[in-house]
């Protein structure tokens, strides 16, 4: 791991410094490729430089498990611990205290906070990172901060960064601000397509991994540590399983890592090895969280991406091949200690036709709970400074099914008392109205089992 002070990011803290500093220092866009540092340096930065004399620094990641991660490294490389100076909070966990001046945060934690503190009076400045992805919360939270911004706190501080913004589209947006590039020190990676050859019998992405492994790097004497994406924790599993049953690979460290691992196994999937390593991951690693020593990534090419299902009315996860703009995220991990190889299980005129990017979730998932929160926090999408704006259809649907639901009244634009209650549950408003009336019914118990059951994370505890 290089010291700190080594990182990229660091050749552009004068223009990062002038850029917040003074009065018409309120909105930054910082682009920064991966690995340059921009997510644990930057707000250092801005502490040591007192870039935000009053609240606190929020620094929105869209997973749980890089908001985890990255507070415990940034307290770590100040002689802290998590909880002290750094913190994170993510749903259901809290670590952080009246001392925490930074705090990492998932971009759903936000918005929930704005509910009790509508103008966010405890937060000084709000850092957008990895903002390409455009999670249906940053795109929400953006708007929000930008109407408190351009209203009641003038003196909030927006930061929105990301390896691969659309930074002049960006900039026009958040009009005035400052645009600040970093280049970073990133080596030449080859890209080859090897998609599987065809196999009688049914064969799982596992099978291919172990295949191009072998044949590709093992075989060819390819040196460096392995990064390799997969759509999730089964997938995941059963490439680990196969890998350690696997010849030539004695000695190497094979770790899963996923969001729903206990945080000691997330921690040794990225913590320095004294052996070879491979690391079989979501696209958790496409981003935020760096991996030393990483020269070969092979890319299964799918992940699971959430959006609306309507024939049951939640929005749901499905795996879906990825955009060339994330399978060039996920290459660029393989050139930054060296000269590297990235391997892509599929086929060059695949790859043609895939998206140049994933479109906004904003654009494609059910908003119904969304509308719920910024009813109670007393706005009207349709006066949102909105990045990209949701379709009318999109609104209409969502704002039927809540009034539906009793929240909104007729007409979608005022919240009703029922609907104060639903907005303290965190989950669906279908869900959370089912929990009222479980109330009324004296079920709780059975209607908190049923929406626990139907929640993105699995209840039971696998084994191995």
């Amino acid at each position: 791991m290089a010291p700190a002070g080594n990182l990229p990011i660091y050749e552009v803290e004068g223009e990062i410094v002038a850029a917040l500093r003074g009065r018409e220092g309120g909105r930054l866009v910082l682009e920064a490729p991966t690995g340059s540092g921009k997510s644990t340096q930057l707000p250092q930065m801005m502490l040591d430089h007192d870039l935000v004399p009053r609240g606190e620094i929020v620094v929105l990641q869209p997973r749980r498990i890089a908001a985890r991660m990255l507070a415990r490294r940034v307290a770590a490389e100040r002689g802290g611990r998590a909880g002290g100076e750094i913190g994170y909070q993510v749903r259901f966990e809290k670590v952080a205290g009246r001392e925490t001046k930074v705090r990492y945060v998932t971009e759903g934690v936000l918005l929930r906070q704005m509910l009790d503190d509508p103008e966010l009076g405890r937060v000084g400045a709000i850092v957008f990172d990895e903002f390409h992805e455009r999670h249906l919360h940053g795109d929400v939270m953006l708007a929000l901060a930008l109407s408190l911004q351009r209203g009641p706190r003038p003196d909030l501080k927006l930061v929105v960064m990301s390896a691969t913004l659309d930074s002049d589209r960006l900039e026009s947006h958040l009009s005035p601000c400052q645009v600040v590039r970093s280049t970073g020190r990133t080596f030449p990676v080859e890209v080859r397509h090897v998609p599987p050859r065809a196999k009688k019998g049914a064969a799982g992405v596992w099978d291919a991994v172990a295949a191009v492994l072998r044949d590709e790097v093992l075989a060819k004497g390819v040196e460096g540590d392995v990064l390799v994406f997969l759509p999730g924790a089964y997938e995941i599993r059963r490439t680990v399983e196969l890998l350690r049953r696997m010849g030539g690979l004695a000695g190497w460290d094979i770790r899963p890592l996923h969001g729903a691992l206990p945080p000691p196994e997330q921690d040794a999937a990225v913590a320095p090895s004294a052996h070879r390593k491979i690391v079989v991951a979501t696209n958790v690693a496409e981003t935020s969280l760096t991996i030393d020593g990483v020269k070969v990534v092979i890319d299964g090419g799918t992940a699971r991406v959430a959006s609306f299902d309507g024939r049951r009315g939640f929005n749901t996860l499905t795996v879906q091949k990825i955009s060339r703009a994330s399978a060039d995220q996920r290459a660029g991990r393989a050139g930054r200690v060296a000269p590297g190889l990235c391997l892509r299980l599929w086929s060059e005129r695949d790859h043609a036709g895939r998206p140049a990017a994933q479109e906004p979730e904003v654009r494609r998932l059910d908003l119904s709970e969304i509308l719920l929160a910024l009813a109670a926090a007393g706005y009207r999408p349709g006066e949102m400074p909105w990045l990209d704006p949701p379709g009318e259809l999109t609104v209409g649907g969502a704002t039927e099914l809540l009034a539906d639901l009793g929240a909104l009244r007729r007409g979608g634009v005022e919240i009703t008392d029922l609907g104060r209650r639903m907005v303290a549950f965190s989950a669906h408003p279908r869900f959370a109205r089912m929990l009222v009336e479980a109330e009324r019914e004296s079920c709780v118990a059975e209607a908190a089992l049923c929406v626990a059951l139907c929640q993105g994370r699995d209840l039971f505890v696998r084994g191995g």
